[in-house]
């Protein structure tokens, strides 16, 4: 949970979790409250949301220098040039990555990391 609410700005996190701006600020300052079953409870909630987004997939299609885009951002993963025009199924994956699937068969997984 930590590592989810430093990866994300105070605003967000809060409205994710449905906390205030202030228990963000102090869970990532390392504070815990004894009484954590308010905070417990909202991140079980947003985990069985993120798990919701991770299962949904969505094509995409590859662009000039193996680059997909997806959620405004830039996406590649070595070897995704040469499939330059074809489209690839994508999903979130753990870690705030994206997993990408070819629709041929056999299929190939691809881990995609961001473009910097």
């Amino acid at each position: 949970m930590l590592a989810f609410v430093r990866a994300q700005s105070v605003s967000a996190a809060a409205r994710e979790l449905g906390l205030t701006r202030q228990t963000i600020y102090r869970l990532r300052e390392g504070y815990w409250p004894r009484n954590s079953d308010k905070i417990m409870t909202a991140w079980r909630a947003c985990q069985c949301e993120l798990a919701d987004r991770a299962s949904r997939w969505v094509v995409r299609r590859v662009y000039l220098g193996g680059v997909v885009l997806h959620g405004g951002r830039s996406w590649t993963a070595d070897g995704l040039a040469a499939r330059e025009g074809q489209s690839l199924a994508v999903a979130r994956a753990e870690g705030f990555s994206l997993l990408a699937q070819t629709l041929e068969l056999p299929p190939e997984r691809l881990l995609l990391r961001e473009v910097a």
